[in-house]
């Protein structure tokens, strides 16, 4: 595959406090031959995927964003939609299965949207993660790695976005490997443990803390115990409540070093594309990396 271009649906995260992880992913792909060319006037997908059957409004976001992706096909030449954040996946994931499975619900919201074209259905959702696998090759990646990372042990945290509902999942919703395969690709050493696709807890965040500090405590606690170098994620706000919630838990989980990254921040580390990986993450796994590559 060879410069290859692909609509990309950043979402409100990315473009504000996830910086890292869109400039990572655009950098990493450009590596691999892939150009991520952005969604013209996307708009919030609605974050969450409201599951009652007759929730038409709560869709009408995520609606506009498949319709806006169908105005733009002729510019990549194909019909993938591609998210990063994994709650901007689940939501027009979902979405547009209900809609290919049901003509009902895709005629009435056409029909609520009178002042845009039709929706075809024709868009196919898919997460970075899984265009990495199944596009690109683990084993292409491989030969784009640059620095050695086989000193680092580095655990996935799936949550649960991502695997679920099983309809939409990129992976085994009970037990799945698509992380575990990109840690082998760029050279570290996956860490299995059993909560990696434990919910962090969620916008309890903001209004009880408690939740994510416990969440924390039972995903991390393993981890830490382990001497887990980082965990990476797909998800802005499980990055958010796991870094939350390691200062909340410190004196029960002691004073840790484990850094929580996005995945594209691990393949820009080992492609080298260090500009694009949070500063403080960059510096901390590099001084990890000459301390055992020096003992």
């Amino acid at each position: 595959m060879r410069n290859m271009k692909l609509l990309y649906f950043p979402g409100c995260s990315l473009k504000n406090f996830a910086q890292s992880y869109e400039k990572s992913a655009i950098a990493v792909a450009k590596e691999l031959g892939i150009e991520l060319v952005e969604l013209n006037r996307w708009n919030c997908c609605g974050v969450v995927y409201g599951l009652a059957s007759d929730s038409f409004a709560h869709y009408v976001g995520a609606f506009r964003d498949l319709i806006r992706a169908q105005q733009q096909v002729n510019e990549t030449g194909n019909e993938y939609l591609v998210a990063l954040c994994s709650m901007c996946y689940q939501v027009l994931s979902s979405l547009n299965y209900r809609l290919s499975i049901d003509r009902e619900a895709l005629d009435r919201l056409n029909r609520f949207m009178d002042d845009e074209e039709d929706y075809l259905g024709t868009i196919q959702v898919e997460h970075f993660l899984k265009i990495l696998a199944d596009l690109v090759g683990f084993d292409k990646i491989k030969t784009k790695v640059k620095r050695d990372l086989s000193e680092l042990k580095i655990a996935p945290y799936y949550g649960c976005m991502l695997v679920r509902p099983k309809e939409i999942a990129i992976d085994d919703p009970e037990d799945p490997t698509i992380m575990e395969k990109l840690i082998e690709a760029v050279g570290a050493e996956p860490v299995s443990y059993p909560f990696r696709t434990e919910c962090c807890g969620s916008y309890n965040v903001v209004v009880n803390k408690d939740v994510i500090k416990e969440r924390t405590k039972k995903i991390l606690g393993p981890l830490i115990k382990k001497n887990v170098d980082a965990v990476i994620t797909v998800c802005p706000l499980c990055k958010f409540n796991l870094e939350q919630g390691l200062k909340l838990a410190r004196d029960e989980l002691g004073q840790s070093n484990i850094k929580i990254l996005y995945f594209t921040e691990l393949l820009a580390l080992a492609i080298g594309l260090d500009d694009t990986i949070d500063k403080e993450a960059l510096e901390s796994l590099k001084v990890k990396i000459k301390e055992k590559n020096d003992s």
